[in-house]
């Protein structure tokens, strides 16, 4: 939650506060004294004249973005498969499978899973292919200062016209104003209860990553049993094997390695700035 108190807002000119184009309107019957409101950057935001001090002081809202500053997404590394899987049939497979696996985050050294596939228990061999990791959003965002003139209101019970104010009216008790006025609202506090959607990223999509994955007969790495070259993201490889030797361990490495991308979202902004003990007053035309 964040309160608006110093804000650097560049100057604004209010619509239908100017000088006087013919003779002043008589004031409303509900109104009280004639008014001096000066609207602006606080930083440039003159005294009231006399040393006297503000009737009122606050803030006029001028509308809220909707949307936060972009995201980025991280590249979308190459990913080497860490299994394959054991068939009891030849390929396609069909029969009972059993999955070779050396665990996620696995480096691609020499791994022994918990338990070897026994040579009767399998009779061809389904190779998974590499892939593309997820990407990593950037740190959602602050929602950009939502944008806000400060107002200074002045008592007038002056001889002198203050420089940069304008004359205006308080409105009546509802709010409101005559017809031919023209009718500003403003705020001593604003609560901006505003955040950013979270940052996500798409699915990764590109690159180029190719796999060479070997499997071993002895928990060294040291006797093949199999192994299978170049293969590449989407192609599922399958090998009938006739092997004397169960498969103990597992080695695989990248070949090439180019990572994709993914596309970053734009996050919204959620919530809205509150303003709090609200002030009504009426400029002439």
């Amino acid at each position: 939650m964040r309160k608006l108190s110093l804000l650097a807002l560049s100057a604004a000119t209010l619509p239908g506060c100017g000088e006087w184009f013919g003779p002043p309107l008589d004031p409303p019957l509900d109104s009280g004294p004639v008014l001096w409101m000066w609207v602006g950057p606080k930083d440039e935001a003159p005294p009231c004249v006399d040393g006297q001090p503000p009737k009122w002081e606050g803030w006029m809202p001028q509308g809220s973005p909707d949307s936060c500053e972009p995201c980025t997404c991280g590249p979308a590394a190459c990913t080497l498969p860490s299994r394959v899987s054991t068939n009891a049939s030849t390929c396609p497979g069909g029969g009972r499978s059993i999955e070779f696996d050396a665990g996620a985050g696995w480096d691609g050294t020499c791994a022994m899973p918990a338990s070897p596939v026994q040579p009767d228990d399998f009779a061809s061999i389904a190779y998974e292919p590499p892939t593309l990791s997820p990407c990593t959003p950037s740190r959602t965002p602050e929602p950009p200062p939502a944008p806000a003139l400060f107002v200074r209101v002045c008592a007038g019970n002056t001889a002198q016209d203050p420089p940069g104010f304008v004359d205006c009216m308080q409105a009546s008790k509802e709010g409101t104003c005559r017809e031919g006025l023209t009718r500003h609202e403003f705020f001593e506090e604003l609560i901006d209860e505003r955040a950013c959607a979270p940052c996500e990223c798409g699915p990764p999509a590109g690159g180029k990553c190719v796999a060479n994955v070997f499997l071993y007969g002895d928990g060294a790495c040291g006797v093949q049993v199999d192994a299978a070259r170049s293969i590449r993201a989407g192609d599922i490889r399958c090998a009938d094997i006739d092997s004397t030797l169960p498969l103990v361990a597992l080695r695989a490495e990248l070949v090439e390695a180019e990572p994709g991308a993914c596309a970053a979202s734009v996050p919204a902004v959620i919530g809205d700035v509150e303003g709090r003990e609200p002030h009504v007053v009426c400029s002439f035309p």
